[in-house]
Order: structure tokens, then sequence, then C-alpha cells
């Protein structure tokens, strides 16, 4: 245990007196530009829809067929009360509940205003922003048909005032971006530092020889891997520290979870950037080669973690893509607990198919890594 501590001390001296890594990033341009060409969409679709329908009349029914048939939304529950919904809204397994309240088809007839209450994750203010638009289109649309049933006269029609939407947002009310980047930033920096630190300071040994010479001492190859991962397991700890305080102090934004749940699902997630570090240091010879196969993954990771665009905006099969990214799960699980304080219990499936990734990520990597030691 001995050797392992001074390969963490010895690390640490490293990291500390290497003030910058400076290369030259070069990047497989065709191969971003069709995944990514597909996947970067400023549309809003497939936004998943839960409804609540006390009235069970025509009426309702129309209201439910009008969502069910654009391609805005997914109608996937019917739910049978308010407490539900709200449920399904805190799991993340819906964007959008619409309660449709009893009476609402009678209310109708007799033009007494009838009201439905659409909640909305407003976790992502953008994409909340927009199903907001979408849900008043829906309605002015609904209202214009009844109208028009009704027997009320196009002209009269014209100067009627419609739709009075009153949008209340669920745990980001003021809609501000900042609350759905800030955890997200969060996760992009762990990912992007613990994966190039880890396999340029492993390149390095080899550039300057120190690697050989470790390997010529009494150190086991896993105490040898050990005493580089410890520090940077560190490092992503104080990173996650510092995030979060500097979120807090000069945006206001703190976390509403479990702070032990977070720091532990981002020790979790670690381990697969670490294991690209590895992997990216066995197949390079220099730091900017290990930087350069870092940098490619990683990219994709992230553009195509849900960080910048929706998953449900992107097509079919780069959705399918997606489940093979670690980042993914933990992009989900950061906001989860930063905005709503999700418990662990929620974020279960997350943190199971994060694990996985991670460990397979990283004995992988370790296990080729054993064997150029060897």
């Amino acid at each position: 245990m001995h050797r392992v501590l001074y390969l963490v001390q010895k690390e640490f001296r490293q990291i500390l007196r290497e003030k910058a890594f400076i290369g030259i990033i070069f990047v497989m341009p065709f191969i971003q530009i069709v995944v990514l060409g597909f996947a970067i969409t400023t549309d809003v679709k497939n936004v998943t829809l839960g409804v609540v329908d006390y009235d069970k009349s025509s009426a309702s029914r129309r209201i439910i067929d009008a969502f069910d048939k654009t391609s805005s939304f997914i109608y996937m529950y019917n739910l049978e009360s308010e407490k539900a919904a709200q449920k399904k809204l805190d799991e993340g397994l819906i964007k959008v509940a619409i309660i449709i309240p009893e009476n609402f088809e009678r209310d109708l007839r007799s033009a007494h205003a009838p009201v439905v209450q659409a909640l909305i994750d407003g976790v992502d203010g953008n994409s909340a922003g927009v199903a907001t638009a979408y849900v008043s289109q829906i309605a002015r649309k609904l209202q214009i048909e009844w109208l028009q049933d009704a027997g009320v006269a196009p002209q009269v029609l014209s100067k009627m005032h419609l739709t009075q939407i009153e949008p209340r947002m669920l745990y980001n009310a003021s809609l501000e971006s900042k609350n759905n980047i800030i955890p997200g930033i969060i996760a992009v920096l762990l990912t992007m530092i613990t994966a190039f630190l880890t396999g340029m300071s492993i390149v390095r040994e080899k550039e300057i020889g120190t690697l050989e010479q470790l390997m010529v001492t009494p150190i086991k190859n896993y105490e040898l891997i050990l005493g580089k991962i410890i520090p940077f397991i560190i490092v992503a700890f104080l990173l996650m520290l510092v995030g979060i305080l500097a979120g807090g102090l000069i945006f206001g934004i703190w976390v509403k979870g479990s702070i032990v749940l977070l720091f532990a699902l981002s020790i979790l997630f670690s381990l697969s950037t670490l294991g690209l570090g590895i992997f990216a240091s066995t197949v390079s010879k220099t730091q900017q080669q290990a930087m350069f196969i870092a940098w490619f993954f990683a990219i994709f990771a992230i553009l195509l973690s849900g960080f910048f665009i929706p998953i449900q905006n992107m097509p079919d099969w780069v959705q399918v893509v997606t489940y093979l990214n670690p980042l993914r799960y933990f992009i989900v699980i950061i906001r989860e607990i930063y905005l709503k304080g999700t418990p662990l219990v929620y974020l279960l499936n997350e943190t199971l198919a994060m694990g996985i990734f991670g460990l397979v990520t990283f004995t992988l990597a370790s296990l080729r890594f054993h064997k150029r030691l060897s």
C-alpha cells in the first residue's frame, strides 16, 4: 500500500508542476459532420405526455386526440389523478401533463369558460417554452373548431379573444437557461479534464522515460494503475466541489438533492472517463496524440449526451447510439439531483447503466494498459 501512496504523491507533484498542456487538436470532420448534422436541431418534438381526464366526455376525448395526432407530443400515459401526474413528472417519465377537470364538456356547452391545466417540466427552459407554445397552438385550434361547430360567424370569430395561457413551470419556474446549463457544464468539465489528464499523464511518463524506470521496480502493475488513477479521482472530487461552489456563489444555483449521492455517482461516472484516458495512453506515443484521441471520443460523448440538444429531438438511429454513451446517463443524474432533488430510487436505471459502462470501459482499458506494460 505504501508503494501506491508513493505513486499518488509523485503524481500530484507532476500535476502541480505542469502549468498547461498545449496541443493542436485534429478531428475527423467527415464523421462528425455526418453524425452531428443529423443530431443537431432546434426543433422540439416527441415531448412525452400524460393526461388526467376527470371528465371522460367526448370533448375531453377530443383534446386527447388533438395531442395524440401531432408529432410534437408522444401520448404515453392515461393517468388517474393529478398526484399521479406529478409523480410521473418527478420521475422524468413525462414532460407535460394535461389535467382535464370534471364537467368540462358541460361548462364548454354552457359557455362557462372551462379551464384545462398543463403541467410542464421546466428543467430545460428552451424545450419547456416551446412545449408551452405547442400547447397554446393546440388549445387555440380546438377553440376555433368548437366555436365553428357552435355556428359562430367567421367575422365574429376573428374579433374574439381566445385562449389565455398562464404557464407555471415546474423545477425551473423562471425558465432561466443557466439552471439547466450549469449542471451540464460541470458534467462536461468532469469528462474532459479527467480523460485528458489521465491520458497525457501516462504518456508523459513514456516521453521522459520514467515509465520504463517504474516497470523495473518492485511496483506491481495494478499498483501502478491505482497510483495513476487515485489522484485523478481526487481531482474529479475537487472539480465537482469547485463547480458546485461556483454555481451556488456566482449563479445562485445550489444542489437541491443529496450532495453525498451526487459525489458518489460522479466517482462512478469517472470510471468511464479514466478508462478513456488510460485507453488513449496505450495507443499514443506523445501527449498531443493522447489529447487528440481523448478529444475525439469526448466530443461525441458530449454532443450526444443531451447537454446541447435533447436526445428525443435526434433521429432514431442516433438515439440508439446514445445508449452507449455513459455521459448520457450522468447528464440526467446531475440535472435531476441538482434541480429536482431526485433520490436514488428514481435514478436506478441511469446509475446501473452508467456503472456497467464505467466498469467495462475502465476494466478493458486497464487490461490493455497491463498488457502494454508486460
